[in-house]
C-alpha cells in the first residue's frame, strides 16, 4: 500500500462515516465499493476491513439511540431477531461459498443494484 492510497482510504472512510453514522447506519456498505473499485483492495481483505469499520462506527450510533429510548420497543427486538441470523448466514456465505473476488464482485453488484 502506498502512502497516497492510505490517505485516500482514510478520507473516504471519514467522509462516509460523517454522512452515515449520525443516522444509525455503519457506512461499511458504502465503503465497500470504494475499497474494491477505487482503492483496489483485494477481495479477502475487504470483509475484515468492513467488519472492523462496523465495530468502530456502530457503538456510537447505538449509544445515541439507546439514550433516546429508541432501542427498547418491540420493533427493535424484531429487527435484532431478524438481523442476527442474517449476519451469521452472510458471514458463512462470504467465507465458504463466495471466497473469490470475481463472484464476490458480481454478488455485491447485484445486491447494490436496487
Amino acid at each position: 500500500m502506498t502512502w497516497s492510497t492510505g490517505v485516500l482510504g482514510f478520507v473516504a472512510g471519514l467522509l462516509i462515516s460523517v454522512a452515515a453514522t449520525p443516522v444509525g447506519v455503519s457506512g461499511a456498505v458504502f465503503l465497500l465499493p470504494v475499497q474494491m473499485s477505487v482503492l483496489g483492495v483485494p477481495s479477502p481483505a475487504v470483509t475484515p476491513t468492513n467488519l472492523l469499520y462496523n465495530v468502530v462506527a456502530g457503538p456510537g450510533a447505538l449509544l445515541r439511540h439507546w439514550r433516546a429510548g429508541r432501542l427498547t420497543g418491540p420493533l427493535a427486538r424484531r429487527l435484532v431477531t431478524g438481523t442476527v441470523p442474517g449476519v451469521v448466514v452472510g458471514a458463512v456465505v462470504r467465507v465458504f461459498a463466495v471466497p473469490g473476488p470475481r463472484v464476490f464482485r458480481l454478488l455485491i453488484a447485484v445486491l447494490l443494484l436496487p
